[in-house]
């Protein structure tokens, strides 16, 4: 009995210690959380200057990369302002930033990547990063089960960056960044002639894993989704979610198919909008610019014309 008190001592000793050394260096800008901040303050500072109603990208990059927010604006008359930046951030963490800048009126279209509707509270370690250097105080609007991972997940190297490897200092020179953002948040510099042979090689053409690792449709990533959407219509906000691109695979049109249709069955489900055809938006490699999900300039035309398409019935 002794020795079970001893080591029970021990252990609770030892995560009241790990928590305090976590939380005494949160708020420390990392040199890893840099970039998403600085495009994150780029897009939210277009969108907070907007007057009036604005159409609103919220997603991941695959909206950086493959929504042309001028064409949109063009199409509806409407301000637009694409809040895409990463996904790996997670949906709680996105949806957060956006309704910053979210007004009465606005009209959000969410081109949301297929991992952001599994999201289950394993909280990635980019939105780790994110939350403990730029928003701590998000924390604690985390579930118990976001909150455990998030303490469970960031290692010693993580905790030690936050004390000895801060910067504020703006990321240059890199493929994203404030500078390759537009004054609407669309990714420039991202054509085809703009894409490097490496970055082409490396895109990941295998299937994902997305049917197979989807396990139910009340998942937290589904649940944010939902109460996103009862805020949007108590702030007398729209939304549309709407297709994701994604590199077509044989696999997605034929043994997984029942995922894709299945997410708009989910989503209306629960009274949300879900606008358009997601196998409409699933496109050949020599389309995309570095990953799966990010489009060279030239096929975000032909996509934000299809997208607007979509979008007309809907949109006044």
């Amino acid at each position: 009995m002794r020795y079970f008190l001893v080591f029970t001592s021990a252990f609770f000793l030892c995560a009241i210690f790990w928590i305090v050394l976590v939380f005494a260096q949160s708020k420390n800008p990392t040199k890893t959380s840099q970039w998403i901040y600085d495009v994150y303050e780029k897009k939210l500072d277009i969108a907070s200057k907007i007057e009036g109603r604005k159409i609103v990208l919220v997603s991941g990059s695959n909206a950086m990369f493959g929504v042309d927010s001028k064409m949109i604006e063009s199409a509806f008359g409407i301000p637009t302002v694409n809040l895409g930046v990463n996904a790996g951030i997670e949906p709680p963490l996105i949806l957060y930033l956006a309704k910053k800048v979210i007004k009465r009126g606005d009209i959000v279209v969410m081109p949301l990547e297929y991992n952001m509707y599994l999201y289950d509270g394993e909280v990635a370690m980019q939105a780790i990063d994110y939350i403990l250097s730029r928003e701590p105080w998000f924390f604690w609007d985390l579930s118990l089960k976001e909150k455990f991972y998030l303490l469970w997940k960031i290692d010693l190297k993580r905790v030690l960056e936050g004390y000895f490897d801060k910067s504020t200092s703006k990321v240059r020179g890199y493929l994203f960044g404030y500078e390759k953002i537009d004054d609407k948040g669309d990714q420039i510099q991202s054509s085809i002639k703009d894409r490097e042979e490496i970055y082409f090689n490396n895109i990941f053409t295998e299937a994902e894993d997305y049917a197979k690792d989807f396990k139910k449709k009340d998942s937290l990533g589904f649940e944010y989704l939902k109460d996103f959407s009862k805020w949007a219509k108590e702030n007398g906000v729209t939304i549309y979610v709407v297709p994701t691109t994604i590199l077509v695979n044989d696999r997605y049109l034929k043994e997984d198919r029942w995922f894709y249709e299945s997410i708009s069955d989910i989503l209306r489900e629960s009274n949300i909008e879900f606008v358009g055809n997601v196998f409409d938006y699933m496109y050949q490699k020599k389309y995309y610019f570095d990953t799966n999900y990010h489009l060279v300039s030239e096929a975000r035309e032909f996509r934000t014309k299809k997208l607007i398409e979509d979008l007309k019935e809907h949109i006044k």
